[in-house]
């Protein structure tokens, strides 16, 4: 054999076990309740229904009533009407549990992960990140961006993935597009 042709079989079975990786990705839904339309990377429309997989690339949104969306391992996404999320990545971990990169656009959205999944999420919203997300949160963008924070303090990063900003519990934050905190209030307990 010729020593070229087993170079080539061998960076084709690495080419093809590193595309399925990322390819394949997927979250599996339990639940949708009302509609969110689906925009998927190939620019199909559809609604979002119990039997689709969310994959890397879809563009999930709402029109005129509120929807939510409960994955398989019951986290919850619930829209306001106009209301958008992108799924910018999903990669598969080496434990069988997902990284899942979410994108948020416009409108509200509470976004509820419980600290028992094995799934990992990372929101980014405008110029912040958070990352490893796991509680509840509220995120609405109107005029101002406002975060609302439940049981833990959250860490975001700014789009220079220098400046931490720190949201404490029971909170509601209003964000600059500058790295900073605009306006912060307390929640009662």
């Amino acid at each position: 054999m010729n020593k070229y042709y087993l170079i080539n079989v061998f960076f084709c079975y690495l080419l093809i076990i590193t595309v399925s990786k990322f390819s394949f990705a997927e979250i599996r839904i339990n639940e949708v309740q009302n509609n969110i339309y689906l925009l998927d990377i190939h620019g199909n429309r559809s609604q979002l229904s119990k039997n689709y997989q969310i994959k890397t690339g879809d563009y999930l949104s709402t029109r005129k009533n509120p929807a939510t969306l409960i994955f398989s391992d019951n986290t919850k996404i619930c829209f306001s009407s106009k209301s958008s999320v992108k799924i910018s990545k999903i990669e598969i971990l080496k434990n069988n549990a997902q990284k899942i990169q979410l994108e948020f656009n416009k409108g509200s959205i509470i976004f509820f992960a419980n600290e028992n999944v094995k799934n990992k999420y990372n929101l980014s919203f405008f110029f912040y990140k958070l990352k490893n997300f796991k509680d509840r949160i509220i995120l609405s963008k109107t005029n101002d961006l406002k975060i609302i924070n439940y049981e833990n303090n959250l860490n975001l990063t700014y789009k220079d993935e220098e400046n931490e900003i720190n949201l404490p519990s029971y909170s509601i934050s209003e964000l600059s597009n500058n790295g900073k905190i605009s306006k912060t209030s307390k929640l009662s307990k």
